[in-house]
């Protein structure tokens, strides 16, 4: 294990040495290449990069999707490299939230129910349910869609039920993989911006992949991938400035990692 600096230790997402392998017919090949960062609470960071860079995979080793070949994965002082898959389902499920590129909502539940879905699989308090729901959709301006269909939502507004699904979760991390690949310009950028204003308001920690240059002036960071490698990390001076606004505090449902 090891060791890391006070600032990498203050960090929730702590990524050391990171590589990753596989296997095509008697050919290996690299898809992360002794990758190492960090990223702090609060911040908003873009993994960007062409096609085949390494982007994906990335942001399935911190999901806990898929497996490393080499170095090390801190999330909040854990290292989940080491997990099992058992720990790993229980990591996902108390620790993160996705937001994809094809929305995953289930078509025969309404945008309310979408969002109950999740907090019942987290094990909420099931009196509390309804009410966390609608508080979230209410959050990304869907107050008036609860009980629509995904089938009787824009492609924008199905994302914003994805997003409420999400942050209903109160998770620690945030991982949107090209939010806005199924949307026009106009409407992928006003889900970034709403994206960036609520995690900065609640001081979420995002990792967002997109490959869409416009998107960038979003981003506290910009983390360039190719070939596997971290060609550039870059601060963004320009990154509109919103402040922390005091929030609930979520009930923190401790990870219980089986150390059998």
């Amino acid at each position: 294990m090891p060791q890391f600096s006070k600032h990498y230790q203050n960090s929730v997402i702590q990524i050391s040495d990171l590589s990753k392998y596989y296997e095509l017919g008697d050919t290996p090949i690299c898809a992360l290449d002794h990758v190492s960062f960090t990223i702090d609470k609060g911040e908003m960071v873009f993994i960007m990069g062409p096609s085949g860079s390494g982007k994906t995979t990335l942001v399935n080793l911190i999901g806990g999707i898929d497996h490393p070949s080499g170095g090390h994965i801190e999330i909040l002082g854990e290292d989940i490299a080491r997990y099992s898959d058992k720990d790993l389902t229980l990591y996902r499920k108390k620790r993160l939230a996705f937001v994809f590129q094809f929305y995953s909502l289930i078509p025969t539940l309404t945008a309310r129910e979408n969002v109950e879905l999740t907090l019942e699989l987290t094990h909420q308090n099931r009196k509390e349910i309804g009410k966390i729901a609608e508080e979230h959709l209410a959050l990304v301006g869907l107050e008036h869609r609860m009980d629509n269909y995904p089938s009787q939502l824009s492609g924008g507004e199905r994302q914003r039920v994805a997003v409420a699904r999400a942050l209903a979760k109160s998770p620690d991390i945030l991982l949107v993989d090209e939010p806005t690949g199924q949307l026009d310009q106009k409407t992928g950028d006003s889900i970034v911006e709403l994206i960036r204003k609520i995690s900065k308001e609640q001081n979420k920690t995002v990792l967002l992949v997109t490959h869409d240059l416009e998107l960038a002036r979003y981003a506290d960071r910009i983390i360039t991938l190719r070939s596997g490698k971290i060609v550039s990390d870059e601060l963004n001076t320009q990154a509109p400035v919103l402040a922390p606004t005091p929030a609930p505090v979520p009930v923190q449902v401790p990870l219980i990692v089986d150390r059998r």
